[in-house]
C-alpha cells in the first residue's frame, strides 16, 4: 500500500477518476463500432436528430469517435491499474497521457481565443454555402426549425439560392422551415409564410433573424459556462497529474509490481 494518509487518499482518488474514464471510453468505443459497422446508423440520425449526412461523414464521425474512446480507454486503464498496483510504469505512463491530453487542451483554447473572429466568419460562409446549395433534405431545415431563424444573415439569402431560382412556379421563396409551424404538422400559415418571403414585408408566419446571429448569440451568452467546463476539466486533469506525481514518488516499493 501506498505510504502515508495523503499517498493512499491519492491512490484511491485516482482509482475512482480512472475508472470514470475507463467506463466512458468503452462506451464511446461501442458507439463508434457501432455507427461504423450498424447499417441501422444511419436511419438512426435521421430519426432521433432529423439530419442527413452522408456514407462518408458518418464513417468519419464513427472513427472520430472509437479513436477519443480508444485513448480514454488507455488512459483510464493506465491511471485506474497504475494507482491499483502503484506500479511505476503504468503511472508513468498515464502522467505522459495526461500532460499530452492537458497541451492539447490548452492549445486549442488558446487557437479559440485568438483565430474567433476568423472561426465566425468560417461558420457565417458555411452557413451562406449551405443557402445557395440548398435542397429540399438540407440540415438548414433542423437548425432553423429548431433556432427559429431563416437564411445566414436572413430570408432574403434565399433569393440567390440555387433550389428557388430554378423553380418555375415561383410560389416558393424560402423552406417551410422558415415558417412558424405547428409542430410535426408543418407551417401554420404556408402561404403567408411565402408571400411575406416575396413581398419583403415579413409577417408572424416568417422567422426573420438569421441563423448566424442566432448562433453567434448562443454562443456568447453560453461563454461563461464553456469556460466554466473547460476551466474545471484542466483542474481535474492538473490534480489527477499532482497525485499521479505524488503516489508515483510515495508508493511501496515492490519489486514485482514493476515486472
Amino acid at each position: 500500500m501506498a505510504e502515508g494518509k495523503v499517498a493512499s487518499c491519492s491512490r484511491y482518488i485516482l482509482i475512482i477518476l480512472n475508472l470514470i474514464f475507463l467506463i466512458t471510453g468503452i462506451l464511446l468505443l461501442g458507439m463508434g463500432i457501432w455507427i461504423v459497422a450498424s447499417d441501422k446508423a444511419m436511419d438512426t440520425v435521421k430519426e432521433k436528430f432529423h439530419l442527413t449526412v452522408n456514407v462518408g461523414t458518418l464513417l468519419s464521425i464513427g472513427y472520430a469517435i472509437i479513436g477519443v474512446g480508444s485513448f480514454m480507454f488507455l488512459v483510464g486503464f493506465c491511471g485506474c491499474c497504475g494507482a491499483i498496483r502503484e506500479s511505476a510504469i503504468m503511472i508513468g505512463v498515464y502522467i505522459i497521457f495526461m500532460v499530452v491530453l492537458l497541451c492539447g487542451e490548452l492549445a486549442a483554447t488558446v487557437y479559440t481565443a485568438l483565430e474567433k473572429s476568423s472561426i465566425e466568419t468560417k461558420i457565417r460562409q458555411q452557413l451562406l454555402s449551405d443557402v445557395e446549395n440548398y435542397n429540399n433534405k438540407s440540415n438548414l431545415d433542423f437548425v432553423q426549425a429548431k433556432f427559429e431563424c431563416c437564411g445566414a444573415d436572413n430570408y432574403t439569402n434565399y433569393r440567390n439560392s440555387i433550389y428557388f431560382t430554378s423553380d418555375d412556379s415561383m410560389t416558393t421563396f424560402v423552406p417551410d422551415s422558415c415558417c412558424k409551424s405547428d409542430g410535426n404538422k408543418g407551417p401554420v400559415d404556408r402561404e403567408a409564410c411565402q408571400s411575406a418571403a416575396k413581398s419583403g414585408l415579413p409577417n408572424d408566419n416568417l422567422f426573420t433573424t438569421g441563423c448566424f446571429n442566432i448562433i453567434k448569440g448562443l454562443i456568447e451568452d453560453n461563454s461563461a459556462i464553456l469556460i466554466g467546463i473547460t476551466a474545471g476539466i484542466i483542474v481535474i486533469e492538473l490534480l489527477g497529474i499532482v497525485f499521479a506525481v505524488f503516489l508515483c514518488r510515495n508508493r511501496t516499493d515492490y519489486d514485482y509490481y514493476d515486472d
